[in-house]
């Protein structure tokens, strides 16, 4: 008797993949939720050690709760327009980039 055998009993072998293949995809999520919310320097409710819990305890399903609800990205005070586009935009796109003394002329 095989030692997967021994593990999954009489579970049949698609079955058994299927079990294999959902725990990487698992393991694979957590791994880049923890990742991810080691280089993000703000997540939603600004509790970085609560999602790490969620993300590690909650398995799959805490995983994705992570990536999809804890890596929105808080407003920023007296921003309240939701896309700020334009030559305004675009000037400060490339000072953020270049600086304001070295922007490319436009």
């Amino acid at each position: 008797m095989t030692s997967l055998s021994r593990m999954f009993g009489d579970l049949p072998t698609p079955a058994i993949a299927a079990l294999i293949a959902l725990g990487a995809v698992q393991l694979t999520l957590q791994i880049v939720a923890v990742t991810d919310l080691a280089r993000r320097p703000a997540v939603v409710g600004g509790r970085k050690w609560v999602w790490a819990i969620v993300a590690v305890l909650g398995g799959l399903i805490g995983a994705l709760v992570y990536l999809v609800v804890g890596r929105a990205v808080p407003r920023l005070a007296g921003n309240d327009e939701p896309h700020a586009g334009g030559e305004g935009a675009s000037r400060r796109a490339l000072d953020t980039l270049y600086g304001p003394e070295q922007r490319p002329p436009s």
